[in-house]
């Protein structure tokens, strides 16, 4: 058993389903942005340890970032008052694995360039999921 101000820190987490589907949806997304990338880079001779160490700092800002939104939803949960409430946790991972969706895209354009004229991605730009200039 932890100690409850350890455990305030765990709840939003254990016990929000959507926040874990989510956190792992996360994992997942930047998994995949990292192994495209690291294959684009290779196939396209442009493989560089400088871009690579910027894409890991990238990375871990966006866990530092969903660090952030446990932190907030475990002071919701202990009972302060921030003058707002909502599930941040839940939303700030979603606007990451939105962000790892684009940025997959945007590899998945570069390995196919193809793909770039396709509806799917028009709308994609459209809607400002992937930048306008990178379609």
């Amino acid at each position: 058993m932890l100690p409850q101000f350890i455990d305030i820190f765990l709840a939003p987490v254990r016990d929000c389903f959507p926040a874990q589907v989510a956190i792992l949806s996360l994992f997942i997304l930047i998994l995949l942005d990292w192994v495209f990338g690291v294959g684009n880079a290779l196939v396209q001779h442009q493989f560089s340890s400088e871009k690579m160490r910027q894409g890991i700092g990238h990375k871990c800002s966006e866990l530092g970032f969903v660090l952030v939104g446990i932190i907030t939803d475990a002071m919701f949960f202990a009972g302060l008052d921030l003058g707002f409430t909502g599930p941040i946790l839940t939303a700030v991972t979603l606007y990451l694995c939105i962000m790892e969706i684009g940025s997959l895209l945007e590899t998945f354009s570069k390995i196919n360039p193809e793909l770039a004229d396709s509806p799917a991605f028009k709308l994609l730009a459209t809607a400002h999921v992937i930048g306008k200039d990178e379609v």
